[in-house]
């Protein structure tokens, strides 16, 4: 019988089954984000080593993160061993959201919310989470990993550990948009920018996906994916090394904890029309107009302005368009 385990808690393999590791399943939606940057098709082969120096982790739980996406019909075993991509990660490679997981998720967004409340401090210990949430050491550390690995929690001295309040709290969001303006421009207008074409072309066809769906039926979702993609790759196409840390751990970091739920769709939309021109003129290599774009996308999203006088682009971008 298991009738008291909540459906979206398990999938099933054969008749029995089994919980999911919350890291493990983080890692399998981080490959297809991977997978959708690097401009991946159906059967390209998911090297578990590359994958595991990509994402920062061990083969093991590559290994783990890839029996999930296989459970999901989103890869398929390969002849040879291993695996291979069986779907668009761009268009179809979605990770179903009801399977998440066991109670390390359910602790790390307690864990989130309270940091963001002011309701825990910022530096902890396994210890003092532990007794707070009433959970196993084990569930605690595994947490503790993946908020590290968000760029949301680092190791301090001794056994402490520190919650960087400053990404969640109430002036987060405003401070993020500070920094955005100055660094991503910047990024742009670099002498050093590679542009890596495979990877842009892999992100106009799924910009062109999301501008034809209407209102309505806008899939958040895939914006956000897409969002993170294209940021990442003016992060990693600047040329400098600490710019390109800096901007794709704050766009990782940023994803997790914001996300677009506060934002009206019809903005989102416009968002992802000012992507596809900012695009569109690194392609040309008109790194400076980029830029300059790059400054007016933030500053209108950082506005939070779900409506524009005349429900259209904005004029600099129709301009330039």
């Amino acid at each position: 019988m298991h009738n008291d385990i909540p459906e979206r808690t398990r999938i099933v393999t054969g008749t029995e089954p089994r919980r999911l590791n919350h890291r493990h399943v983080s890692l399998a939606r981080r490959i297809l984000d991977v997978a959708a940057e690097r401009g991946m098709s159906p059967g390209e082969r998911l090297a578990e080593q590359a994958l595991a120096s990509l994402c920062n982790v061990s083969r093991t739980p590559v290994r783990k993160a890839l029996q999930i996406l296989a459970e999901q019909g989103l890869a398929t075993p390969d002849s040879e061993g291993g695996y291979v991509l069986a779907t668009d990660p761009v268009a179809g490679g979605r990770l179903d959201a009801g399977i998440a997981t066991d109670r390390e998720s359910e602790i790390h967004d307690a864990v989130l919310r309270d940091l963001a409340a002011g309701r825990i401090a910022e530096t902890q210990t396994v210890a003092s989470l532990q007794r707070r949430y009433d959970v196993p050491r084990q569930t605690v550390q595994n947490v503790l990993l993946e908020l590290a690995e968000e760029n949301l929690a680092e190791r301090a001295p001794g056994q402490q550990w520190l919650l960087k309040q400053f990404a969640v709290g109430p002036d987060a969001t405003a401070r993020s948009y500070e920094f955005r303006l100055a660094m991503e421009p910047l990024a742009l207008s670099l002498p050093d920018f590679r542009r890596d074409f495979t990877a842009m072309a892999a992100l106009r066809q799924s910009m062109l996906l999301l501008r034809a769906m209407p209102e309505a039926g806008f899939d958040r979702g895939l914006f956000d994916r897409i969002d993170l993609d294209f940021h990442l790759l003016v992060a990693r196409g600047c040329g400098n090394p600490f710019i390109a840390e800096a901007l794709a751990g704050h766009h990782r970091r940023r994803r997790k904890v914001a996300g677009s739920s506060h934002v009206g769709t019809f903005r989102l939309m416009q968002s992802n029309q000012e992507h596809l021109q900012i695009l569109e003129h690194i392609e040309r290599g008109q790194m400076e107009l980029a830029a300059d774009l790059m400054s007016v996308h933030l500053r209108l999203s950082s506005a939070q302005r779900p409506r524009l006088a005349g429900r259209g682009v904005p004029s600099l971008f129709r301009a330039v368009s």
